[in-house]
């Protein structure tokens, strides 16, 4: 089997009874009237990238501070007491996705994960800005007006080494727990305006007139145009954060066979996930290059990445609510989301997928809800088995095999690990039958209508609160 996987036509229940031709007419006559062109908006609103700041980390009461104001290269970056010096200011300079460099006001130069290490302990330092991704941050949220600064390259967190209170400290990358040693607070330095964390639970995109509703559009993403179906919740409530759920295609499917859900219509849509959220969620079908979802270089995920940035800033959703799933390449998709973006999504669920979209990363854990034929002939459900267990050892859950029914059965036996990290579950679904997204117990057809997994997937993503 080839890298990209060799997937035997989808079925009727994801693809519609036509020709390709026609399909391919009604897909390009939908994309003419419904896409509105957007232009890639600035990132994380509340950061003023004119602006120069202090982080002050919220375990210690001390800043950030660049040792000894020195200009060189792989230079030490410390806590210290705050002294309001040039050493201790720092600018964000948007690097797109949500990502930034943070630039020292004393040499010009930004923080570094020296190496491009990715292990717990590596050292944060100065640097020539380069652009790379160990010199890119995003930001994500904690209580309190606080915030933890993630790697893009390792995903780990920027963190006073050992919780210490002492100055000349070292700051280091560590896996995100939300500790207080990984938590800051950024402070203006001229007087301005604090940046602020969204409504408790709720993206910038609260409070705001929303300027995005259901349709299909058009973003900048590495350099090429990609494209997203939106669902916005009926009645939608700019004051009430909403979980975020992306539905990626199989291989030579189309956001538009997610969006309408095929033959099966709206019970289908979004992997059924439009029926059971009932208005309780955002949907986001995005359209995969060539149909599929290769991930050449990791543009996949930062397309995911600037997905996000675009929705969240017009439409109030809970940043520790986003969701993915998918089928097939769109299960692999997710799998590669689980691995490089564990401290984005709340949670995962891969349906016959198979590590086909890569896994940058893999070390973090993230709740993960696996589901696979015992007798798929396409992804063998012992790839599916693979995916599982690289989460079963992240999240910490106790090893087994768990059982899975009878060839002849005509059944699903679902099972749920013991002994997983708290908040971390991991879910494990076998079912009797191939390569298909939607099995019905008593048959070996599929049907989006009376399928048991979109319920199984609802009630996983829906115990995060």
């Amino acid at each position: 089997m080839k890298a990209t996987g060799e997937f035997r036509t989808e079925s009727a229940l994801r693809r519609p009874r036509r020709t390709v031709m026609a399909a391919a007419a009604t897909a390009a006559m939908t994309i003419g009237t419904l896409v509105a062109v957007v232009a890639a908006p600035a990132n994380a609103a509340t950061i003023d990238t004119n602006a120069w700041y202090t982080l002050v980390n919220r375990n210690s009461g001390k800043a950030l501070d660049l040792s000894g104001s020195a200009t060189t290269d792989g230079a030490r970056i410390t806590q210290w007491t705050r002294t309001g010096a040039a050493n201790q200011q720092w600018q964000f300079v948007d690097s797109g996705g949500g990502y930034y460099r943070i630039k020292s006001r004393s040499s010009g130069k930004v923080l570094d994960v020296a190496n491009r290490s990715t292990a717990d302990g590596g050292a944060v330092v100065q640097w020539s800005d380069n652009n790379g991704t160990n010199q890119q941050f995003r930001l994500a949220d904690s209580d309190g007006g606080h915030v933890r600064l993630l790697a893009q390259h390792s995903g780990k967190a920027v963190e006073v080494q050992g919780a210490s209170t002492a100055d000349n400290a070292a700051i280091v990358q560590y896996a995100d727990w939300s500790g207080t040693n990984q938590q800051w607070q950024l402070v203006r330095t001229d007087g301005g305006t604090d940046p602020t964390t969204p409504a408790p639970g709720g993206s910038s995109g609260c409070g705001k007139a929303p300027t995005l509703s259901s349709g299909t559009y058009t973003i900048q993403s590495g350099g090429k145009s990609r494209q997203f179906i939106l669902r916005v919740p009926a009645n939608y409530n700019n004051s009430q954060p909403y979980r975020l759920i992306f539905g990626f295609h199989w291989r030579g499917g189309t956001m538009q066979e997610i969006s309408s859900g095929g033959t099966s219509g709206a019970a289908w849509s979004y992997y059924g996930q439009q029926e059971q959220s009932n208005n309780s969620a955002v949907l986001v079908a995005p359209q995969g290059l060539g149909n599929g979802w290769g991930n050449a270089g990791g543009e996949d995920v930062t397309f995911v990445d600037n997905m996000i940035t675009r929705i969240e800033s017009s439409l109030c959703v809970n940043p520790r609510q986003r969701f993915a799933l998918g089928f097939s390449w769109g299960g692999g998709m997710s799998y590669a989301l689980a691995c490089a973006r564990a401290t984005v999504f709340r949670a995962v669920a891969v349906i016959s997928g198979g590590q086909i979209s890569g896994c940058s990363g893999g070390t973090q854990p993230i709740a993960y809800f696996g589901l696979h034929g015992i007798s798929d002939n396409v992804l063998p459900i012992a790839q599916g088995r693979g995916l599982r267990d690289t989460f079963v050892r992240n999240n910490g859950c106790t090893a087994q095999s768990p059982r899975e029914p009878a060839a002849g059965s005509r059944t699903h036996i679902t099972t749920t690990y013991s002994g997983c990290r708290a908040g971390y579950p991991v879910q494990w679904a076998a079912y009797d039958n191939g390569h298909m997204p939607g099995p019905v117990d008593g048959t070996y057809a599929e049907s989006g209508i009376t399928t048991w997994t979109k319920g199984e997937i609802w009630r996983f993503f829906a115990q995060f609160s």
